[in-house]
């Protein structure tokens, strides 16, 4: 399986609405969002609350000194524009630098868009924000519910975090699959929840994790699949990592692995 990963991003700027929206044309088989909370409890769709990197924040004066997410209001960070965190890679996302607003996970989650699709939501680091007074989980499980999500799309759930991990099971029980992603082994933990997602520089350096996690009769995705790191081309880059044995990939570029991917069908 192709996950579009924080929607498409090697041709839009991430985690926005319309970097989903071209994923989903691209024919993905699921589309991954990152969450971060708002200084007064919102939830937004950002990849980590350092919004300097994928946001024009320092380039607001309003905001001197204040570029986390957990510093600013929703109705703040709504001013923002989105722009491309690597622009020297990806020159056609960065053309859309400052056209494309910072969603909300009430608004992807409510969108047409989703219906029928299946979502991988990410819910980022429980402990640091809970030490912030601000309880994400909780938060995240609200916005669920009060959006309906579950009745439109196939919701699966993850984490990298041990702490939020039991956060979230605690909360949601087995309502929805829980995913551990790791990027170093974690022996303990890795066959608690419902499936693996593993860094494939961690696959490099341990090939053999993803026949244990099948072993145990759990799925194991890999992340990331992106064509700048391919050392010769990009089809011998991309048979790499589906020679590892994973179930799905998540992808920058969506639609040259779904293209590489049904020309092996």
């Amino acid at each position: 399986m192709v996950f579009g990963h924080r929607g498409a991003p090697a041709y839009r700027p991430e985690n926005t609405m319309e970097s989903f929206e071209l994923a989903l044309t691209m024919g993905v088989d699921a589309l991954e969002c990152d969450i971060v909370p708002t200084k007064d409890g919102h939830l937004v769709l950002r990849h980590e609350s350092d919004l300097s990197d994928t946001t024009d924040v320092l380039d607001r004066p309003e905001f001197a000194g204040r570029f986390h997410s957990t510093e600013l209001t929703l109705a703040e960070i709504q001013t923002l524009r989105a722009k491309e965190r690597l622009p020297e890679w990806r020159p056609g996302s960065a053309k859309f630098d400052g056209q494309f607003r910072i969603p909300t996970l009430t608004e992807f989650l409510n969108s047409d868009m989703v219906v029928g699709q299946t979502l991988i939501l990410e819910v980022k680091d429980a402990p640091n924000f809970l030490s912030q007074g601000i309880d994400i989980v909780s938060l995240f499980a609200d916005v669920v519910d009060e959006t309906g999500i579950a009745s439109r799309a196939t919701v699966l759930v993850e984490a990298f975090e041990p702490p939020t991990m039991e956060a979230l099971r605690s909360r949601f029980g087995s309502r929805f699959p829980l995913y551990y992603g790791l990027e170093e082994w974690d022996e303990e933990n890795a066959f608690k929840y419902d499936g693996v997602s593993l860094d494939f520089q961690l696959i490099r350096r341990r090939p053999e994790l993803v026949a244990r996690i099948h072993e145990a009769g759990l799925p194991v995705w890999g992340f990331t699949a992106r064509v700048e790191f391919a050392k010769n081309s990009v089809e011998e880059y991309f048979h790499h990592l589906i020679e590892t044995g994973v179930d799905a990939i998540f992808a920058d570029h969506p639609d040259l692995l779904r293209n590489y991917v049904e020309g092996l069908a």
